[in-house]
């Protein structure tokens, strides 16, 4: 079985090239037998409908075969770097979860990127929720996820079946500002590129976000 995987220099700016990641990563999935992607991503392929069926948070998502169009189950329009992510993932190489946790800094390349990284998706992360944690399991049940027992509250989201994220929060005191983190499984490196889980935890966030401000 061979996986086709995302190669190419780390870019340091964000957002990437849409159109130009998007058509990519759309051949790519094309190269790809079906019936693989459906076994070592964990995924249904509708033979007779003609896509893949990708539960994500609390949606499924259907990619067709091999065009790589990506909607939602009601046929809803799909934000184009998900769509690229969802597509990143079908494509990647596979990987057994570990059940280590490794922050962003650990990833290749992540440590020059960390600090970007930081402003973009964890300070957030931290405004949001930083001052009502309990709003973070509330927000986090909202989009599938589970509350774990890390800091003053952590969630651990699904954004695809092999991939978990947990989003973690410190409420501070009198002495310390609050504090979070978000963190990754330790096989995450080689299931997509450190670009793809800037651009991800960025959009859990906002996700999460949404959900806290309802």
């Amino acid at each position: 079985m061979r996986f086709i995987t995302q190669k190419g220099v780390f870019s340091m700016a964000l957002p990437y090239n849409l159109d130009v990641t998007l058509a990519r990563a759309k051949v790519d999935l094309a190269k790809i037998r079906v019936e693989e992607i459906a076994k070592y991503k964990k995924v249904s392929w509708e033979v007779e409908k003609g896509f893949l069926s990708l539960p994500s948070l609390n949606e499924i998502y259907h990619i067709t075969h091999p065009a790589g169009d990506v909607s939602t189950a009601n046929g809803e329009p799909v934000d184009p770097r998900f769509q690229v992510l969802i597509l990143h993932y079908l494509t990647g190489p596979g990987a057994a979860l570990r059940g280590q946790w490794i922050s962003f800094k650990e990833l290749p390349g992540g440590l020059i990127y960390q600090q970007p990284f930081y402003g973009r998706a964890v300070l957030p992360l931290i405004r949001t929720f930083g001052s009502q944690p309990a709003n973070l399991l509330r927000a986090g049940e909202g989009l599938g996820g589970r509350p774990v027992d890390q800091g003053d509250a952590a969630v651990e989201l699904n954004p695809f079946p092999c991939l978990p994220v947990r989003l973690v929060i410190w409420a501070g005191d009198e002495e310390f500002p609050p504090g979070g983190t978000i963190l990754f499984d330790a096989s995450a490196p080689e299931m997509l590129a450190t670009e793809d889980f800037a651009v991800l935890a960025e959009y859990l966030v906002k996700r999460l976000k949404n959900l806290a401000g309802r």
